[in-house]
């Protein structure tokens, strides 16, 4: 009798996991363009912003590159974050040469990853609700330039959040920068600059505040 409870409890888990995080995942894989992974957990669609097949064919040009690990979690709804969302997930895949490698056990809530050449984003990584990670200024600092729209001349530089980084909600991680291993991010920081591994960081511009321990 309590083994066929057991039983019974188990297709139940495995049939409410089909509903509720299975098939919606696929769908939202679906269109959102991504290729589905089992392990994977998407709440509403994610927004990618890149060349499509067919303009790269037509001009020859190779499409950017967005390469996401195992277990990845995502957020698009506002009832899929306690503190609920200000958008979908965006990645923006800019250029041919662009890329944005998430590695795995990945969790975003609503945010904007933007690159012109290169966004990596290590394994264990949090991301909490309204960050924005981009590798360029997008408009040139000059309003000369700017009155050009000489966007050519834009900076970039590559950004890298290494394993075990927690990022709080609404924080910026501008063009440049490496987070070290397993830093936190506090939530609303504006992060210009490199950050040390084992730290927290915290205001606009983004310093240290505190040393982790183990």
């Amino acid at each position: 009798m309590f083994v066929d409870e057991n039983r019974n409890n188990m297709k139940f888990e495995r049939l409410l996991k089909c509903f509720t995080r299975d098939l919606p995942t696929r769908w939202y894989c679906y269109k959102s363009g991504l290729k589905y992974q089992r392990d994977w957990q998407i709440r509403g669609e994610v927004k990618i912003i890149k060349k499509s097949w067919l303009f790269c064919k037509l001009f020859r040009k190779k499409t950017g590159i967005l390469q996401i690990g195992k277990g990845f979690k995502c957020n698009n709804k506002i009832k899929s974050n306690t503190i609920g969302l200000i958008q979908p997930c965006v990645f923006n895949v800019l250029n041919p040469d662009s890329q944005i490698v998430i590695g795995n056990n990945v969790g975003i809530s609503g945010s904007t990853i933007c690159a012109v050449k290169s966004v990596t984003i290590g394994n264990n990584v949090l991301i909490g609700s309204g960050c924005i990670i981009t590798d360029t200024d997008a408009h040139p600092i000059s309003w000369k330039l700017r009155r050009e729209r000489r966007s050519d001349l834009k900076a970039v530089s590559p950004v890298v959040i290494q394993d075990d980084v927690f990022i709080g909600a609404r924080s910026i991680i501008l063009k440049g920068v490496t987070i070290g291993e397993r830093s936190v991010v506090g939530a609303g920081s504006v992060v210009i600059k490199d950050v040390p591994p084992d730290c927290i960081v915290a205001g606009n511009p983004a310093r240290v505040v505190r040393k982790l321990t183990l």
